[in-house]
């Protein structure tokens, strides 16, 4: 499999017919709304296709789409049938979907959820596995990172090097950042469904899944998603809730750097001591 850039050489321009597109059944873009797809045809409408849509032309004559979802349902909505397309033919599943994940990602970029679930599926696709044994693998890869698994077997290593020359073909993302989202497989159906809407940003649907009372989390999330609350106040109320906003003891951090006391200077011995002197006065006065 080549790199994006090397596969979309190969193809050509055309005007290809709408109704002889057909849509695969596996595509990455789950958040595509009926407001959205009105906007963006109202636009082309006005300003005309600025950016041709990505097909595989079949053996039967009928198309395959791989990238340009929107604007295709934007066509349906006018009615017009004949759209820009770069054409290619003979493509392998692989390169299929390293051209939808990267091109639809850097048109617009993907929410983190289905960016994620999109670069699992194509690594998965990439190494003749299962979606779940990826993201099993890549759990894995992580626990040894962090320190929680001590070895890597040598089939686990040459899996994990598999991985990484396959990604490295998006020319944009990198395994170390798709494992750093992992977590957001696990997030509520909820924040996931924000994300998807975009109503939520990853940063905020991290903080908001911290919160283990749902109730609480999901009175969060419907008050920042409708303007209710600023981003200052949902981080407040997450540390409130999560008690991170009582105040720090600051003798823990004396009592840590005390620890190379005997290793000071005389002099500096000397201002400690005094400091010490001054608090235990005011303490027990």
């Amino acid at each position: 499999m080549s790199k994006i850039s090397d596969i979309l050489q190969k193809g050509t321009l055309q005007k290809v017919g709408t109704g002889s597109i057909i849509i695969p059944n596996y595509h990455d873009r789950t958040d595509v709304d009926e407001e959205t797809i009105e906007n963006l045809a109202k636009n082309i409408s006005e300003v005309g296709q600025l950016s041709p849509i990505l097909l595989e032309k079949k053996a039967n004559g009928d198309y395959e789409l791989i990238s340009g979802l929107r604007r295709l349902r934007a066509f349906y909505h006018l009615v017009w049938t004949q759209i820009d397309a770069i054409v290619l033919e003979d493509l392998d599943e692989q390169s299929k979907m390293l051209i939808m994940i990267t091109e639809n990602a850097q048109r617009q970029n993907l929410n983190d959820y289905d960016l994620v679930v999109s670069l699992v599926h194509f690594l998965a696709v990439s190494t003749n596995n299962s979606d779940e044994d990826i993201k099993n693998f890549l759990y894995k890869i992580n626990n040894h990172d962090s320190g929680g698994l001590k070895n890597l077997s040598i089939q686990d290593k040459k899996l994990q090097k598999m991985l990484e020359e396959s990604i490295e073909k998006t020319d944009k993302y990198k395994l170390k950042t798709l494992i750093s989202k992992l977590k957001v497989l696990k997030f509520h159906p909820d924040i996931i469904k924000a994300m998807q809407e975009r109503k939520l940003l990853y940063s905020y649907a991290v903080m908001l899944n911290k919160i283990k009372e749902e109730a609480k989390m999901q009175e969060l999330l419907t008050l920042f998603t409708s303007f209710e609350i600023s981003k200052e106040e949902l981080k407040a109320s997450v540390k409130k809730i999560n008690g991170e906003d009582k105040p720090v003891n600051p003798l823990k951090e004396i009592t840590k750097a005390m620890k190379e006391f005997n290793n000071f200077t005389d002099e500096k011995k000397k201002l400690i001591q005094d400091k010490i002197d001054e608090l235990t006065k005011l303490l027990t006065a």
